[in-house]
């Protein structure tokens, strides 16, 4: 037989827990939802998580850019199209527990500190 490498150590567990987990994530996966930004800015133990805060910072840009691109006509369309697809990369990133910055503007631009 060649020589196989073969590693019986079984699975390999990581013992650091995501820094996001629980009420975090559903709280930063509710912040892409409409004006359920407002959950994860108000509701106590999650408020103060830096986790929390740039998912509900990413809602509250989504919830100005959709009033914004609700004003122009034809163009603001386009533009609501773009603002789900990043609202959709936004879930994604909240659900696997990682942090996500808004495309163009979400690391210029900081409305909760």
């Amino acid at each position: 037989m060649e020589n196989e490498n073969i590693n019986n150590q079984g699975p390999v567990i990581d013992n650091n827990p995501s820094p996001a987990s629980g009420n975090a994530k559903l709280f930063a996966i509710l912040s892409y939802i409409g004006i359920l930004w407002l959950l994860g800015l108000l509701i106590e133990p999650e408020k103060n998580d830096p986790f929390v805060k740039n998912h509900v910072n990413n809602g509250i840009l989504l919830s100005i850019g959709c009033v914004i691109c609700g004003i122009i006509p034809i163009i603001g369309w386009l533009c609501e199209i773009v603002l789900l697809v990043f609202a959709i990369m936004g879930i994604v990133a909240a659900a696997q527990g990682n942090q996500f910055s808004m495309p163009v503007v979400g690391d210029k631009i900081k409305i909760i500190k």
